[in-house]
């Protein structure tokens, strides 16, 4: 193309812009005064012309709106973590009171040697393949845990641990809460037909050393009944929420007090692999693990943990069945962690 045809080009595509901005400008101009006419004569045009002045405000302000909707929105979930039972009520109660959350846990620091016991308890894959036992049989002299969870039960994750427990020949027991136990009783009956076991974890979540005793009566006795009503059953063990307790709660409550030896981590990790490292690190005969069966994570890390804890020799029970076969009375106005022959 010559230079000629190029300055050409440029002169007619200046001249259709200037002939775009001037009608622009002849535009915006006859509206004006068109709005400025009617203002005079019309409140119905008066109306339009504030509206269009907003649309204007709201299109040069969009900085100032969008943060005033991160603003709000940080705000929100502020509000929503301060509520009871959040994420960050219990991380912030946990750091905040390390002493009574491990008030009556007896902690035992020492490797045992269990190779004694390991290989007495025949899990449910040599029972398939020599077929010299029965699988669902408790052999007292081998190493045992209690699988404990809390704050259920919820509809898929409660039915995916309740069927790794079946096939793996285990037993658990199931801390509910009372929202719960209202829109889920079947799977309080589904509990209770796995021969698992149903403990109390209060109506709302609430830490019962921060209630009057009436208020303490009503959160145990709410989820008494609504497991009651719903299996014919009655609980048999409390956990208070995030395990805190002191001298008032302990002379209320009526049931034995559980608390735990290992704290699986899975409602922070929320990591299948991560829960399952964590347990088989730390885990020794007689003690009571800790879980959430609220989250699918967790279901899965069961279905990991079962079968390699069987392979280890350990049977998993509940928390009464450890009790039980360790020839221990779990007693009123005591905590337990782990139990120990």
């Amino acid at each position: 193309m010559s230079i000629n045809r190029l300055k050409k080009k440029f002169r007619r595509n200046a001249r259709r812009l200037v002939k775009r901005i001037n009608y622009s400008r002849k535009r915006r101009y006859n509206r004006r005064r068109n709005r400025s006419y009617k203002r005079t004569h019309s409140s119905e045009y008066r109306v339009a012309d504030g509206i269009y002045y907003i649309r204007e405000y709201l299109a040069y302000n969009k900085l100032f709106f969008a943060g005033f909707i991160l603003v709000a929105s940080v705000i929100c979930i502020l509000v929503s973590q301060a509520a009871p039972g959040s994420r960050f009520r219990q991380w912030y109660y946990t750091l905040t009171h390390k002493e009574t959350i491990n008030k009556g846990v007896a902690r035992d620091d020492e490797v045992k040697d269990i190779s004694a016991g390991v290989g007495k308890f025949l899990t449910m894959y040599r029972y398939r393949k020599i077929g010299e036992t029965n699988p669902e049989e408790i052999d007292p002299t081998a190493p045992m845990v209690a699988f404990t969870f809390d704050d259920g039960p919820a509809a898929h994750s409660t039915e995916r641990i309740l069927n790794a427990l079946s096939a793996n020949y285990s037993h658990a027991t199931f801390f509910v809460v009372g929202r719960q136990t209202e829109q889920f009783p079947e799977l309080l009956q589904a509990i209770i037909a796995n021969g698992c076991e149903i403990g109390n974890h209060t109506k709302d979540h609430k830490n019962l050393t921060e209630l009057s005793e009436g208020d303490i009566e009503q959160q145990i006795s709410f989820v008494n009944e609504s497991v009651s009503k719903a299996t014919g059953e009655v609980t048999t063990v409390i956990r208070p929420p995030y395990g805190a307790y002191d001298d008032k709660v302990m002379s209320i409550l009526d049931k034995p007090v559980i608390l735990w030896d290992v704290d699986s981590e899975d409602w922070d990790s929320r990591n299948a692999q991560m829960v399952c490292d964590k347990v088989l690190s730390d885990v020794k005969d007689g003690d009571i693990i800790l879980m959430h069966d609220i989250y699918d994570s967790t279901a899965e890390a069961v279905e990991l943990l079962l079968p390699k804890l069987k392979e280890q020799g350990y049977q998993v029970v509940s928390v009464s069945e450890l009790a039980q076969y360790k020839g221990k009375t779990l007693e009123l106005g005591k905590a337990y962690g782990k139990i120990e022959p």
